[in-house]
């Protein structure tokens, strides 16, 4: 049974898994691995207003933001992505980006222990 969310859904990763609940298991597992790294940098490079660093960050999550589905994230990495120069409005995205990752990091989580191997 796929677990739904409003927040974030595995629609894709079912998709495209040939390869069994094994690869979908690894990709939340990778995502979520990297959540805390992903909010430590976006932290630092706001403190920085360092945008072309940022954009570099942005471009290493989005794969995994897209593949996973995370509603809002997707619209905010192609605004951030565009952005050329470091004003309010880049950070109320970086914030809200963050908001959305330290709010799903724990759901996923329980998603991965919930879900035995047969049932992804």
């Amino acid at each position: 049974m796929q677990p739904e969310h409003k927040l974030y859904t595995y629609t894709y990763l079912y998709k495209i898994s040939n390869s069994g609940n094994s690869f979908i298991r690894k990709m939340i597992s990778l995502f979520v691995s990297s959540l805390s790294e992903y909010v430590i940098e976006l932290e630092t490079l706001q403190t920085q207003k360092n945008l072309p660093e940022l954009k570099k960050v942005l471009h290493k999550m989005k794969p995994s933001v897209m593949n996973l589905e995370v509603k809002g994230a997707g619209d905010i990495l192609k605004s951030l992505s565009n952005a050329t120069t470091w004003n309010n409005d880049t950070d109320q995205k970086v914030n809200r980006l963050k908001e959305i990752f330290i709010t799903i990091k724990p759901m996923m989580e329980e998603d991965l222990a919930n879900l035995g191997d047969d049932d992804l």
